[in-house]
């Protein structure tokens, strides 16, 4: 990190020691923000829910995380905001390492309320994989299990 570095930097251990530790700050930020959570919901006719991008793709619903808040709060006032009620929300998966795609925090709930009330889109199980995203498919199938 150093060896192309300033001379004045290399010379004094104050500031070498000062910048390693912005260094880690930075890279402890930048690990921190890149979690995702993802929601697999299910209706009691089997029915799940996904959201429609932008580009057309039909996607499992998701979240961007704030890396210095507790997860589960910030999943449950996600719920919360979309005005669903779920009946078991369950952690069934933490997916991927810190790193540019980042972590995926898969949950799982029961749903109650029809498609009107919550303002969204539900596929039936048989379908839900052929119609979603390759990645989504995984997610899918691992909160199946």
């Amino acid at each position: 990190m150093f060896e192309r570095a300033p001379e004045w930097i290399s010379r004094s251990p104050r500031i070498r020691k000062i910048i390693v530790e912005i260094w880690r700050a930075f890279l402890r930020v930048q690990r921190s923000t890149v979690a995702r959570a993802v929601l697999v919901a299910m209706r009691h006719d089997d029915s799940v829910l996904v959201v429609a991008t932008p580009a057309g793709e039909l996607r499992l619903p998701c979240f961007e995380l704030d890396g210095w808040q507790p997860v589960e709060a910030q999943v449950r006032s996600w719920i919360n905001a979309m005005k669903a009620n779920p009946v078991n929300l369950k952690l069934k998966a933490i997916d991927g390492v810190p790193g540019l795609e980042g972590v995926k925090f898969l949950y799982s709930a029961e749903m109650q309320g029809t498609s009107n009330e919550i303002g969204e889109t539900w596929l039936d199980t048989e379908q839900a994989p052929s119609a979603l995203h390759v990645d989504d498919r995984r997610l899918l199938l691992i909160s199946k299990n």
